[in-house]
């Protein structure tokens, strides 16, 4: 997948494209008011980089982990400093929330899930609870079951050895077709892209681009700035399921923008989280 959009084509027009970042954290220790004017902020100026106008629409999709309710919480909640108010589309599974009365985001309900061989899956596009701890196959199974969209984001480490066998096989699999890959802006650029990707697309299995923040306060301000562009528009109605369809009817890898991280970020943040997973285990 290339990483740089200045060089990249494309013939849709404005007035069908919504920029989304796939994959979004609401932690606890995040200002929201910083998280969503800085999600605002970076799709914007993805929009203009992209040749788009800055008022093109944008996305965040939810992948919330077990005993996480931010979304949820946004509906109770309404409204937010700085002009911030959110109001729930018909459907349940998506909100919209609007800056100085004016429409700017749509938000859309999904959740993180860790299966029995540590394998995460992503069920985009929905709000059900998922048990943690179940086989790969099942979780699968399950999302698509509720009307979900699974998809198997990258991370660091988590597809090398044993799992990375097992992630070729569901690629290869019976299931491989109703699957999507995630890529997340906190991948080494200088790394490359993981094999399964360019496995994925040769079977048409499209990997969706997501920003990924991890749970440090000055990640809520990294909201939006890695993405898709997804054609087709989503409908204000139905949003998560007009999502849904426009990436599963998707007839080509969706354009990326934003780029993943360089050596030195890559090394903080990493070395960051090794010590926060220590301090937690004391």
């Amino acid at each position: 997948m290339r990483q740089e959009t200045d060089h990249q084509t494309d013939e849709t027009t404005p007035s069908d494209v919504v920029l989304v970042d796939s994959h979004v954290h609401l932690y606890d220790c995040f200002d929201r008011v910083t998280f969503f004017d800085s999600a605002l902020n970076n799709l914007r100026h993805a929009a203009q980089a992209l040749g788009l106008p800055a008022d093109t629409p944008g996305c965040l999709m939810f992948t919330e982990m077990s005993g996480d309710h931010a979304f949820e919480s946004l509906i109770k909640q309404h409204k937010l400093p700085g002009g911030w108010t959110f109001h729930p589309a018909a459907e349940g599974r998506s909100l919209v929330a609007a800056k100085d009365g004016r429409d700017v985001l749509t938000l859309i309900a999904g959740r993180q899930i860790v299966t029995r061989e540590n394998i995460e899956v992503l069920a985009l596009c929905c709000n059900e609870e998922f048990t943690d701890g179940r086989a790969v196959e099942h979780t699968i199974e399950k999302v698509i079951e509720v009307g979900g969209l699974p998809v198997l984001p990258y991370g660091v480490g988590k597809w090398s050895g044993a799992r990375g066998v097992i992630v070729d096989d569901l690629l290869n699999s019976a299931l491989g077709s109703r699957l999507m890959l995630g890529d997340n802006a906190g991948r080494l650029s200088l790394a490359g892209e993981p094999k399964q990707f360019a496995l994925a697309r040769e079977r048409g299995v499209w990997v969706l681009p997501g920003t990924d923040p991890l749970p440090f306060p000055a990640q809520a301000r990294g909201v939006g700035r890695y993405g898709m562009v997804l054609t087709g528009g989503i409908d204000p109605g139905k949003p998560a399921a007009s999502a849904k369809q426009s990436i599963e009817t998707a007839n080509q890898q969706p354009r990326v923008f934003g780029r993943t991280d360089g050596p030195i970020r890559f090394l903080g943040l990493q070395s960051a989280m090794q010590l926060r997973k220590r301090l937690r285990k004391r």
